[in-house]
């Protein structure tokens, strides 16, 4: 066999294999189609599963007020504690299509709208009987409301995995006819090869060549932008680097630096400028206290939890003590129920009540008596811990952005901050399997309910007590 009986030989097999390759992936492609189908049909199962769960909740929720027996709560519960689950899941499944996300955080508003009404015409019926709980039913108008906009809700985005279900199954469609396609063209021009050897062979050679070229190009492409990234990276960590530890040091000599300079030369300066340094060490020590509290987020999604039982009373009182010299020229009013002891990290739920008191003492500040309460509740067999004062509230149509990082809901002449203290909380309070949640209304005050993931040790008697701190100036 000659040399070019070899290379038609060999170009012959090199195309049978490439045909079988291009056939190999076509199958690893109908794999990926028809795992995209069953992630669809997941999709879908999930959906349903969110309406089975309202629906069972609905159910327990309407034997509840007729017969006013528990046992009807426990579907109820489920249900709640499902709903929960199955939207958590249906976030994991879609978290590859931005459009289905933003469909999802609307019908868990929707959801979340239902499920309170629902406990709240349950909480009715258990504290004022039958009677309460069915006009709490015949006057909650929006519920039919609720569950059409969830249904329709859910009707959307089962119209839109229906729709990504039939691009998919076009797509594998048009994959397969592809192959066909590829099959016999490949088949044919192997026949030609064998015809045509000496002239196939050479433009191969050729192409070969450039393609070797192309793909020496493309390498080192790939080898300049991975030594781009890298660079990329380093100066991200660099930056990262002077953000925890080297910006806080000039942060402090310009507001040492300027404190001085007002001190020692502030009388040869006219009030302008007086006024102007005086900006100046203000916004270095708000920028200062904004990267300590940045730096606070992040050491606590770091940090490791030191679990011991602690009496959350004590950590509560030493804060509540702590805070006196900023009620100083206020009258506030304590009233501090007796909490139970907790499987907990102590220094972190102590800034969980620093974070709360402090936010309550601060947006109280405008009331000529300012009423703080902290105290306990049982909610699904879950001790609750609640912080309520009659501040300046806020409206609840923004309650989604309260918990977020640098998310005011008042302006920043008004009340002072960084926007990060209830993020801190909140993230200590997931780091103890619990979670948070705020109820409030516009110059009406806000409460901060949350749990704890542990079971309390004890759960005291809630014992009232009012402590008047009144200090005058």
């Amino acid at each position: 066999m000659n040399f070019s009986s070899k290379a038609t030989a060999t170009c012959a097999l090199v195309i049978l294999l490439s045909i079988g390759l291009l056939s190999y992936r076509n199958t690893v492609r109908d794999e990926e189609d028809r795992g995209w189908v069953t992630h669809t049909h997941l999709v879908l199962e999930k959906l349903q599963a969110v309406l089975i769960d309202i629906t069972q909740a609905e159910t327990g929720q309407r034997g509840y007020i007729l017969t006013g027996e528990e046992r009807y709560l426990e579907p109820y519960q489920a249900g709640r504690n499902r709903v929960h689950q199955d939207m958590e899941e249906l976030r994991r499944l879609t978290a590859d299509n931005p459009q289905q996300q933003e469909a999802i955080k609307i019908l868990e508003q929707s959801v979340r709208a239902r499920l309170t009404g629902l406990a709240e015409r349950i909480e009715i019926r258990r504290g004022a009987g039958l009677a309460a709980g069915a006009e709490a039913v015949a006057k909650a108008n929006n519920g039919e409301q609720l569950m059409e906009r969830i249904w329709a809700q859910i009707g959307e985005m089962r119209s839109t995995e229906e729709r990504l279900l039939s691009i998919r199954l076009e797509m594998a469609a048009s994959s397969t006819r592809k192959m066909k396609a590829v099959i016999v063209l490949g088949n044919a021009l192997a026949i030609l090869i064998l015809s045509l050897a000496a002239l196939v062979i050479r433009r191969e050679a050729t192409k070969r060549d450039l393609a070797e070229k192309e793909l020496k190009q493309v390498n080192e492409h790939l080898e300049q932008r991975t030594v781009e990234l890298s660079d990329t990276n380093s100066e991200l960590e660099s930056f990262s680097y002077s953000v925890a530890h080297d910006l806080r040091a000039p942060l402090r000599q310009i507001a040492g630096y300027s404190n001085v300079l007002m001190q020692d030369h502030g009388r040869q300066l006219d009030p302008e400028a007086r006024r102007y340094l005086q900006m100046v060490e203000e916004g270095a020590q708000k920028m200062g206290r904004l990267v300590d509290d940045l730096l606070s987020l992040s050491k606590i999604g770091r940090q490791e939890l030191a679990l011991q039982a602690t009496p959350l009373d004590a950590i509560l009182r030493q804060v509540v003590e702590e805070l006196a010299p900023e009620c100083s020229g206020r009258e506030v009013l304590w009233r501090i129920e007796n909490l139970f002891t907790a499987e907990c990290d102590p220094a972190l739920m102590k800034q969980v009540f620093v974070n709360l008191l402090s936010n309550a003492v601060k947006y109280t500040g405008k009331r000529e008596r300012a009423v703080i309460q902290v105290g306990q509740m049982m909610q699904n067999d879950m001790p609750v811990i609640f912080v309520r004062d009659n501040g300046v509230g806020f409206e609840m149509q923004y309650v989604g952005k309260l918990f977020g990082v640098f998310q005011r809901l008042h302006k920043a002449r008004d009340f002072e901050g960084t926007g990060v203290g209830l993020a801190i909380v909140q993230r200590i309070i997931r780091k103890h399997g619990g979670r948070i949640w705020a109820e409030a209304k516009l110059d009406h005050g806000a409460t901060f309910y949350f749990t704890l993931g542990a079971p309390p040790r004890r759960l005291d008697t809630q014992i009232n007590h009012e402590v008047t701190n009144v200090a005058r100036s």
